[in-house]
């Protein structure tokens, strides 16, 4: 169960499991009970692989900075259910989910956790009426519950291997789903895909003549957001915005905009030398470890991680023993985490060693910077203990 989302599920004795049922038929008949609120407003749609979550808060600061006001639904939660439906980076209150919540009671329709969720994100938006709203696909795309909307762009950041057992092995069934996501005549904005990932996507958009808009570079301006991927995640971020705003776009203002931009869980420092990053499959890690080379050239890194098990463990601790010698392995709470002693025994680091989210880490050693990575159910769960382990 998401986190938070559970009080509310039990208080207004709503019926629904956190199983993975991909499929439009269920999420269409609830919202068409709650009067179809999806059917109104501006939408922004983002599916990939990874750089979803900052590319959506990139374009949202482009977009404020330009007068708008800008919803958000965001997945997975950084904290609890609050954090994935926010308007101009306000979560949602207790009061408002309440309200939407008790809404939902009163349908027909079962919904899996996941749809529930959509559909309170719809009807938050619905009763807020922001300028735009940029919604981030859960898994996939094409069969993912966000996909009952018509939007004014829809932007595909990456494509790579992740979610396979429901998406497919190969990069081509991925960019598939993903390609799910575009609209007829209704431009896309993609990053820098896998060759064979955006012809995938360009044989979809042609069919729906719908324009590929592809940046031609990574943007130059400064960024709070850290790594060369996050430089390509704002370019994707401005052509969006272009799209958007047409003859009210400024560079001035979006420029300011992207320097704003913060979203945590990316890079981000919680304490001095100690870094939370969400990178949890191969790519995203790859793309930390370039970060970490980028940001940290002389110091000795210590990694803390913790994995889903349906995840390419192996691959991922091959790529990150190559920026540091010392493992610290986690064992969190998720019914899909993937033993710390497995970590541990795959592992080739010199010095490793298992513990809890309960646990105290050792004092760390002078200048040595702790990266903490791997999921960001992990990440969360440390949020919610308000870092303790360190």
């Amino acid at each position: 169960m998401i986190k938070g989302f559970a009080h509310y599920v039990n208080k207004w004795k709503i019926n629904t499991n956190s199983e993975i049922i991909p499929g439009l038929t269920a999420i269409s008949s609830a919202l068409e009970e709650l009067g179809n609120p999806h059917l109104l407003g501006k939408f922004v749609h983002i599916a990939g692989t990874n750089g979803k979550g900052s590319t959506a808060t990139l374009l949202a600061g482009v977009l404020r900075e330009h007068g708008l006001s800008v919803g958000n639904f965001y997945s997975p939660a950084i904290i609890d259910v609050h954090d994935q439906i926010q308007v101009d980076g306000v979560p949602i209150s207790e009061k408002e989910m309440d309200a939407v919540m008790e809404q939902l009671a009163s349908i027909k329709t079962p919904l899996t956790e996941f749809e529930l969720l959509t559909a309170a994100a719809f009807l938050s938006f619905h009763k807020n009426s922001p300028d735009i709203t940029i919604i981030e696909a859960g898994m996939g795309g094409r069969y993912d519950s966000t996909n009952v909307i018509t939007p004014i762009v829809s932007i595909i950041p990456s494509i790579a291997l992740d979610h396979t057992n429901f998406l497919g092995e190969t990069i081509e069934d991925i960019a598939w789903h993903k390609a799910g996501i575009i609209k007829k005549w209704q431009p896309v904005v993609i990053g820098n895909l896998p060759d064979k990932a955006k012809r995938i996507v360009v044989e979809t958009a042609n069919l729906l003549h719908s324009e590929v808009i592809e940046p031609k570079q990574p943007v130059q301006a400064e960024l709070k957001l850290k790594g060369k991927h996050q430089r390509h995640n704002a370019a994707v971020a401005l052509e969006a915005a272009k799209e958007i705003l047409q003859f009210r776009y400024d560079d001035a203002k979006a420029e300011a905009g992207l320097a704003k931009a913060v979203i945590s869980n990316r890079f981000e420092e919680i304490s001095p030398n100690v870094i939370f990053d969400g990178a949890h499959n191969t790519e995203s890690i790859q793309a930390l470890v370039e970060t970490i080379k980028e940001t940290y050239p002389n110091e000795k890194i210590h990694i803390v991680l913790g994995m889903l098990k349906d995840k390419d463990y192996i691959t991922v601790l091959r790529q990150l023993e190559k920026v540091s010698e010392h493992f610290t392995f986690i064992d969190f709470e998720n019914e899909r985490a993937l033993p710390a002693q497995t970590l541990f025994e795959e592992s080739k680091s010199k010095i490793k060693t298992i513990r809890n989210m309960y646990d105290i880490l050792p004092e760390r050693e002078e200048k040595e910077v702790t990266i903490v990575t791997g999921s960001l159910y992990l990440l969360s769960g440390l949020r919610e203990r308000e870092f303790r382990i360190f």
